[in-house]
């Protein structure tokens, strides 16, 4: 069984050498690597979500900002209607934004979701990332069936 043993451990240095991985686990053939980050700057009754990004020009992402008091208490009894809030921002020179209304936000915990890709996107973002985001690869990027995410996470403590 030496014999056996030494095949085995050839096997190995070939694949570390290599680089091989198990089936599956290995990247997409012509993946892309995409960064994300957010955060989110206050003034006043204005909460603006922003972040930095690698996705290109144009490339449209999709935000929901949700503060902790939608946990607590039925939607009817909400100082303010938006507290649980959605959309898009596009993606221009690195950066993207969308700027909220918190006029009667309550202070607390506000948790700050945004995602890649949104369906549709343009032709020039699909043509590098996939119409479902299939060939991103990343740090922050989660498989969702043949789709693949990339997400950043952000909470903070709202004042008013």
């Amino acid at each position: 069984m030496a014999w056996m043993d030494k095949v085995l451990r050839t096997i190995a240095l070939g694949c570390m050498l290599s680089g091989c991985t198990p089936a599956g686990q290995g990247p997409v053939a012509g993946a892309e690597r995409a960064a994300l980050d957010v955060g989110h700057q206050s003034k006043w009754r204005e909460l603006r979500v922003s972040g930095t990004t690698d996705l290109p020009d144009g490339a449209v992402l999709s935000y929901r900002v949700t503060h902790a008091l939608t946990d607590e208490i039925a939607p009817a009894e909400w100082p303010a209607k938006n507290l649980i809030t959605d959309g898009t921002a596009i993606v221009q020179a690195g950066q993207y934004w969308a700027d909220l209304n918190t006029t009667y936000w309550p202070a607390g915990t506000v948790r700050i979701r945004v995602e890649f890709p949104v369906v549709p996107q343009p032709g020039s973002v699909q043509s590098v990332y996939g119409e479902f985001g299939e060939r991103l690869e990343g740090d922050n990027v989660s498989s969702l069936g043949s789709s693949k995410v990339l997400t950043a996470e952000h909470v903070f403590e709202w004042t008013r």
